[in-house]
């Protein structure tokens, strides 16, 4: 967005930032910039259902612009936090690795897709959604810290109660699971080397518990090959990631450029339980099977304690 149009009393207020306002020091040691990670570090640590408290703060006390804040926590914002850092559209691009020839190649995939990145904001202009400053996300694989600077992106904007169909459909996957058992022990088969795909089993548990998805540059995507040499455009992979309330990643895909913009659209949408970017993608280190929100953990533990956040 142009400087000039920036307007920092016409900015979304979301919960982190009534976090922030509470916790702030005015006379803190810590440059503004160095207390607002300290302070979003805390605010990540809470669980959950803290955190959407904050966010309900902000409609009951009816600030959702940050016009409606006094003007010396608006003036706190604006120290704290970065105008765009605050002006991010609900899907975002983020790139983490700024080595050698990545320039060129990132300045190439945009250029590949700028007739589709508005997309990458659902359609809302004006709203920030690519991020490049190697000064602030260098994180290379790390790529879960941009959370730390802009933990909006992990709150729950869908309808209903977020644990209730989290628990919900956890249950409805286990009863698959136990009828799917059923079938290889009578098929003579081994549990579980003969299951049913996790990802076909527990798909609307992972629907339920995904409240954003990430666009990542990284060095796979911009970086050069083994030998040093550039990749080619159709051989440059992001990696798009569907993630949960903590930052973890529930499932995630690589896709080209190309593929990204052909089929952005669905991958924003919430309606992707059926298509093959959803029912393809790899399912997150924490929600394999071993994982510790995966099904042998929430069945060793016996109900849905695996489901807490």
């Amino acid at each position: 967005m142009a400087q000039n149009a920036q307007n920092p009393s016409k900015l979304r207020v979301r919960g982190c930032d009534l976090f922030l306002l509470e916790k702030w020091e005015a006379d803190s040691p810590q440059s503004p910039d160095e207390q607002m990670a300290q302070i979003f570090a805390r605010f990540l640590e809470l669980p959950f259902s803290e955190r959407q408290a904050y966010a309900q703060q902000v409609t009951d006390r009816n600030v959702r612009i940050a016009e409606r804040l006094p003007q010396a926590e608006q003036d706190i914002l604006v120290l704290a936090r970065p105008y765009n850092e605050r002006n991010t559209a609900d899907v975002v691009w983020l790139r983490t690795y700024y080595g050698p020839g990545s320039d060129d190649a990132f300045a190439a995939i945009l250029e590949a897709c700028k007739g589709h990145l508005p997309l990458v904001g659902m359609g809302a202009p004006g709203f920030d959604y690519l991020f490049s400053d190697a000064a602030r996300y260098d994180y290379g694989d790390a790529w879960q810290r941009v959370f730390g600077r802009m933990p909006q992106l992990l709150e729950y904007a869908g309808p209903g109660d977020y644990e209730a169909k989290r628990a919900t459909t956890l249950a409805e996957g286990q009863e698959w699971e136990r009828g799917d058992k059923e079938r290889v022990e009578e098929d003579g088969g081994e549990w579980p080397e003969d299951a049913m795909y996790l990802g076909v089993l527990y798909n609307y548990y992972h629907l339920a518990s995904k409240v954003g998805i990430i666009y990542v540059l990284d060095k796979e995507t911009l970086g050069e090959d083994e030998e040093g040499e550039d990749v080619s455009h159709d051989d440059r992979q992001l990696l798009a990631a569907w993630y949960d309330p903590d930052g973890k990643t529930v499932r995630w895909q690589r896709m080209s450029g190309d593929e990204v913009c052909e089929h952005m659209a669905v991958i924003n949408s919430a309606s992707i339980d059926d298509h093959p970017i959803w029912t393809e993608a790899e399912i997150g280190e924490d929600y394999d099977w071993d994982g510790p929100l995966g099904p042998p953990s929430i069945a060793e533990d016996g109900g849905n304690e695996g489901d807490e956040d």
